[in-house]
């Protein structure tokens, strides 16, 4: 039976190679969408990437490409609903994303370019506190300390960071007393440490520089945490150094469309106007995902579960300074050190006090109810749009909300709130 699938989904690539090619000579534009994790915000991927997109067009005949800026959780809802073609993003994601779909990598960034640092086409992250900071002077320094990040799943705005805490004895989800996850553009994270409503915070290599050179922050202002000096990178690091980003295909484009793509972006030069336009160096092959793996494994090795007791999640709102808005934050509690744990007789004779007063978030509410449909981590992530490690941070914290051991004790002590 696998083999009779294989051949049939064979056949219906080349069909549609055919078509494509046909589309071609006839005249006709094949439209495809290129997601693009926008990291630096929706108007900065658009005027960054268009134009590289604009050219590929102009060179792989029949087919017109179009840029559509994604958040993390936006990619993923895209792929899940077939919205998107391409997929141009970090590897970490990519990685993650691969679990779950079928992508195709076909090209890597060369970011290096004349008249820019030198990066040897890799990127990190950089952790930094406030310049007049006393308190913090090494990672361990940030033990008991509110830290600020991307997203829980943010490859280059917390899990690059987070595997260097670990592997510098500082476990994000034990040792801090708070991680705000503020979502993108990486901006909001450089305010939150100069306002102080984060004690340190951590974003991708490049974007300390890039706020510096905006007139956004003093470079004096800040100071690095474990900077390290690799030859052949010159931006601030604090992490260690992993490919660039990726631009892959679904299986929603043929095999004879992916390569007519490869080839035409393999040929752009770093004077080609696209590349220019985009402040990059042009595309090369991609590399080997295997530090990407282990960085990865690092990180799922620390992070708890859905149910550990060490987890607590809350909404808060924290207030923009300045002229970079920060809006709506997610805050993480990080409480396991601290947290005691029920005994099992006491889980069974029922919840220990009331929990009909116990606040949920809208979001916290939608996730209970869908619990208590018995649907699982990947389905109500699919069902929502979401990644399903932010279906877990919700669920750990509901857990601990509701004291609840596991996830049918959780939904007999939220009835009234189901019920509701």
């Amino acid at each position: 039976m696998q083999g009779l699938a294989r051949r049939a989904l064979l056949s219906i690539m080349a069909l549609a190679g055919l078509i494509v090619a046909a589309a071609a000579q006839d005249g006709m534009v094949v439209s495809r969408r290129v997601g693009v994790l926008a990291y630096r915000g929706d108007e900065a991927a658009l005027t960054r990437w268009q134009p590289t997109f604009d050219a590929l067009g102009k060179a792989v005949d029949g087919v017109r490409f179009e840029v559509l800026p994604l958040s993390l959780d936006g990619v993923r809802s895209a792929l899940s609903r077939g919205e998107i073609d391409y997929l141009f993003t970090n590897p970490g994601h990519l990685h993650r994303l691969a679990e779950d779909n079928r992508l195709f990598p076909m090209v890597g960034l060369r970011s290096d370019r004349e008249g820019a640092p030198v990066t040897g086409n890799r990127f990190g992250a950089v952790i930094f506190v406030r310049a007049d900071n006393p308190d913090i002077e090494t990672l361990a320094d940030l033990k008991g300390r509110r830290f600020a990040a991307i997203a829980p799943d943010a490859f280059g705005g917390f899990e690059l960071a987070a595997a260097t805490l670990v592997r510098n004895g500082v476990n994000p989800w034990r040792d801090l007393e708070s991680v705000s996850f503020l979502g993108f553009p990486h901006d909001a994270v450089i305010e939150a440490v100069m306002s102080g409503k984060a004690d340190a915070g951590t974003v991708r290599t490049g974007m300390l520089e890039a706020a510096v050179m905006a007139g956004k922050v003093e470079a004096y202002q800040l100071r690095i945490l474990n900077p390290l000096r690799v030859p052949g990178f010159e931006p601030a690091l604090s992490t260690e150094l992993l490919p660039e980003w990726t631009l892959c295909a679904t299986a929603n484009v043929p095999e004879p469309e992916r390569r007519a793509v490869t080839v035409a972006m393999l040929a752009f030069e770093d004077d080609h106007p696209a590349v220019v336009a985009g402040g990059y160096g042009g595309w090369t092959t991609v590399s080997p995902d295997a530090p990407v793996r282990h960085l990865l494994e690092t990180v799922d090795a620390a992070r708890p579960g859905d149910a550990s007791p060490a987890i607590a999640l809350s909404g808060l709102m924290i207030a923009a300074a300045g002229a970079v808005p920060i809006g709506i934050a997610m805050l993480i509690y990080w409480r396991g050190r601290h947290a005691a744990h029920t005994p099992p007789e006491a889980a069974a004779a029922g919840p220990a006090e009331d929990t009909a007063d116990v606040r949920l978030t809208p979001r916290e509410l939608e996730i209970l109810q869908l619990v208590g449909n018995g649907m699982t981590t990947k389905q109500i992530a699919r069902d929502l749009g979401i990644s399903p490690k932010t279906v877990e941070f919700h669920r750990g914290h509901l857990m601990r909300k509701y004291e609840a051991s596991n996830m049918a004790e959780l939904v007999r002590k939220a009835g009234p709130a189901l019920a509701g």
